[in-house]
């Protein structure tokens, strides 16, 4: 972290001395909870899709793809907590199953988000962080918007006019697009690992195209994982690190504080706790909201704390703000 400090004025890191023995205690990952959920985001999946091929009605294939969407969005999240050696406490496993079971399937790499995230952990809001540099960069990361530009980016993102753009940026954890091993972010993209994605793609592919359902199982997969990678994960993802006035570390991040709809189709698992995480990356999700409950305890930290109400909170404070609030919008934060 010297590089950050030497980036940012003093007194813009938060102090994490007096909390360092809670982080231990709360730094112990659940194998046994994780796994469980694991198996029982796929059983929910396979079950979902399973019921909409025997019964082949248009509105149960409806329902099916939204309790797949949601799912798929909690693979997502594993993925996260996978890159942080968080799914598992073995690292070798963690990294094995999270590729087959959670990354995979999204068409990424455990090792190829991790090198690209520990970058946006060492280098938060500043040129050297990938994905702000990527917000910078595309339109529609630049707030505050309008209520009828936020409404159109919403549309927009539902009928896929803008998918190119998430596609884009998210190559760099694909690894079909990582075969030739460019090294970015200084990892090698070493030959077993792309053997590794090769033979997976093929039995699971081959397994899908084999079966005489092979268009209904493709459309349950590939329909949510566009809309909900392209609507609700674009939501997730602009209420990070957009419009906070990032003085310092504790509004540099948002935490949002999810309702029950925003957890099931936003924020499971307590993703949406980020400032917590990017403060204390050990922690899993797991103890997130203890973390959280603690924190705002301290006056201090509840009052510098950027946290918001849900994720219509968030879209409320990416549109023009009032004067009475003066929020900073990403796009005026210098690096």
């Amino acid at each position: 972290m010297e590089e950050i400090a030497n980036e940012r004025p003093p007194g813009y890191r938060y102090s994490r001395r007096g909390t360092l023995a809670l982080i231990r205690e709360l730094s112990v990952i659940d194998n046994r909870r994780n796994a469980l959920l694991l198996v029982l985001q796929w059983v929910i999946m396979i079950a979902a899709g399973a019921i909409a091929i025997h019964v082949d009605r248009i509105p149960v294939y409806l329902l099916a793809g939204f309790v797949i969407g949601s799912r798929i969005q909690c693979l997502a999240v594993m993925m996260h907590d996978a890159c942080h050696g968080m799914l598992f406490s073995n690292r070798r496993l963690n990294d094995l199953i999270g590729d087959i079971f959670v990354a995979y399937p999204l068409g990424f790499s455990i090792d190829l988000y991790r090198a690209n995230h520990m970058h946006h952990h060492r280098y938060t809001n500043t040129l050297r962080d990938r994905d702000y540099r990527v917000q910078r960069r595309d339109p529609d990361q630049h707030f505050p918007k309008t209520g009828a530009a936020m409404t159109w980016l919403l549309v927009r993102s539902v009928i896929g006019l803008n998918f190119y753009r998430m596609a884009r940026d998210s190559r760099v954890w694909a690894p079909f697009a990582n075969f030739h091993n460019p090294k970015r972010f200084g990892f090698d993209f070493r030959l077993a690992l792309r053997i590794r994605y090769v033979v997976w793609a093929v039995l699971f592919y081959g397994l899908i195209l084999w079966s005489p359902f092979r268009w209904q199982i493709l459309g349950l997969l590939m329909i949510p994982l566009f809309i909900w990678a392209n609507v609700f994960n674009r939501i997730r993802a602009m209420a990070e690190h957009n419009g906070v006035a990032d003085e310092r570390e504790l509004n540099g991040t948002r935490t949002v504080i999810p309702t029950f709809l925003d957890r099931f189709l936003i924020a499971p698992f307590n993703v949406s706790y980020h400032l917590e995480h990017h403060l204390f990356p050990s922690v899993p999700w797991t103890n997130l909201r203890r973390l959280h409950a603690h924190l705002m305890t301290d006056p201090a930290y509840a009052a510098d704390a950027h946290v918001t109400r849900g994720y219509w909170g968030v879209i409320r404070e990416l549109m023009p703000p009032s004067a009475s609030n003066g929020l900073v919008t990403r796009s005026e934060v210098k690096p």
